[in-house]
């Protein structure tokens, strides 16, 4: 089965066509406020590079947040598109779990993204060896400090409830990747201090890395129902309940 992968959560978006032996094409944009305009285009350019034409695609596969409002519409409204034009099976696949595997090294993966407005977006994952990975720390949207105590709570927790020694040589290092540490990343290292922490600010979810995780799970019939794909934001709504409230017209 070949997969053809979308990644738009962010702004680095990217492309690409997998199958069992591995990537086929991938292309890659750093391309904040340009998803639209150049997703298709890339994916047509793409295909045409690898002398395919749609019947070639045998699943869709798009990352589905968390991510920017505007990216993540866009890539799931193409795939859901496509999986409905052409009776394709269509998977999402969370945007933290591809940072993980995109990050590029097994062991434990803090993958953190900026969610804005003072927050981040994180999930802690055990990355095995040509494996998926094994989430520890389901993604939170919340302030820095708190991520990181929530990631030392996971560790500790898979330790059995005894606490992961700090600072010695029997604590596993924790990579921590992703665009959050250009902002936040001396409130995030800070609170992992004494576990063995490293950091990859330039790591990015990719189209590749969607693919590859999605692959075996359209082989073995799991997608969804491209009517129900929804994106999954990476901030809480900025309206309050009160907002919300219906309210008669009028000045009074």
């Amino acid at each position: 089965m070949r997969v053809l992968a979308i990644e738009s959560a962010t702004p680095l978006a990217s492309c690409a066509v997998v199958d069992a032996s591995g990537v086929l094409a991938e292309a890659v944009l750093r391309a904040p406020m340009r998803h639209l305009e150049w997703l298709v285009p890339a994916v047509d350019e793409m295909l045409r590079g690898l002398a395919l034409g749609p019947d070639g695609i045998g699943g869709i596969a798009v990352s589905q947040g968390p991510g920017g409002f505007t990216g993540l519409r866009i890539g799931i409204a193409t795939a859901v598109a496509w999986a409905r034009a052409r009776s394709t099976p269509v998977i999402g696949v969370g945007t933290l779990e591809a940072l993980a595997l995109a990050a590029g090294e097994g062991g434990l993966v803090l993958a953190v993204l900026d969610a804005h407005r003072g927050e981040v977006a994180a999930g802690l994952y055990r990355v095995p060896a040509g494996g998926a990975p094994e989430c520890l720390l389901a993604p939170i949207v919340a302030l820095p400090d708190a991520v990181a105590r929530a990631a030392i709570a996971a560790l500790e927790g898979r330790a059995g409830g005894r606490a992961v020694p700090g600072g010695g040589g029997d604590a596993e290092a924790v990579l921590v990747a992703g665009d959050a540490l250009a902002r936040y990343g001396p409130a995030l290292l800070g609170g992992l201090a004494g576990r063995g922490v490293a950091a990859r600010p330039h790591a990015h979810p990719r189209a590749s890395a969607v693919g590859m995780l999605a692959l075996p799970r359209l082989q073995a019939g799991v997608r969804d129902d491209p009517l129900d794909l929804r994106p999954v934001y990476g901030s809480r709504p900025v309206a309050r309940a009160w907002q919300e409230t219906p309210r008669e017209g009028g000045n009074g």
